[in-house]
């Protein structure tokens, strides 16, 4: 079972405080720059911009990103497996970036997937621009704590609990967002991220070994599933 995140990144990174790391993934320029003023209205932020899968990949392991911003399609590539590698360690220094996809599908299997890549929100791609400083606004005052499951790891969904199933541990994780604007000092943001990742490894290690001993199968994670660069 893999680290959740990767050590040779983590410190290669010098980060300050102040400033969010941005990472806009979106094939259209015109709704890139509109997502990009809207967000430089708001907060003190350093922007890069990339228009399809392979530099999206590329960003998100040689960089740290607070904040992730992405079309669900760059070009028919779908984009959710990166953000679902990302969740559990295999891409990036961290598994926490706050996660926003855009998309124009409201159901089906595509959507589905979608919810299911741990992203912090699904929102329509049309009108972003003009919605994200209050979806941000809500991210930053609060997160949802993330669920710890074999197959998933990412935000809290279910407004109560399913009949007959018992319910996924959780776990509150760092907001990069709220530390960057000063909720706590780099030094204890940094700490909080080494906890919580080394928490949900543990967390991961008992339902895997809980599913070994019940016989239930275990499903292997595919590092690149569904990736097309």
């Amino acid at each position: 079972m893999s680290t959740l995140f990767n050590l040779t990144n983590w410190r290669r990174i010098k980060k300050g405080s102040g400033t969010i790391s941005v990472l806009l993934a979106m094939a259209d320029p015109t709704d890139r720059r509109a997502m990009r003023q809207s967000i430089l209205r708001d907060v003190p932020a350093s922007i890069v911009e990339v228009d399809n899968k392979q530099e999206f990949h590329h960003t998100v392991t040689f960089s740290e990103i607070d904040l992730i911003i992405a079309d669900a399609e760059l070009y028919g590539a779908f984009t959710f497996d990166i953000i679902e590698q990302i969740r559990f360690g295999r891409l990036h220094c961290h598994a926490f970036p706050v996660v926003v996809m855009l998309t124009e599908r409201r159901s089906g299997d595509v959507h589905q997937q979608l919810i299911d890549c741990g992203a912090d929100l699904v929102i329509p791609g049309t009108g972003a621009a003009e919605a994200i400083s209050d979806h941000l606004a809500n991210l930053s005052n609060g997160r949802k704590p993330f669920v710890v499951a074999p197959h998933y790891i990412g935000p809290e969904r279910r407004a109560a609990p399913r009949e007959n199933e018992p319910s996924a541990e959780q776990i509150d994780v760092p907001n990069p967002l709220s530390a960057r604007a000063g909720a706590m000092s780099e030094e204890d943001y940094r700490r909080a991220i080494s906890v919580a990742a080394h928490t949900i490894s543990l967390m991961r290690h008992s339902l895997y070994a809980i599913r070994q001993v019940s016989g239930i199968p275990v499903r292997a994670i595919n590092d690149n599933k569904g990736l097309t660069l």
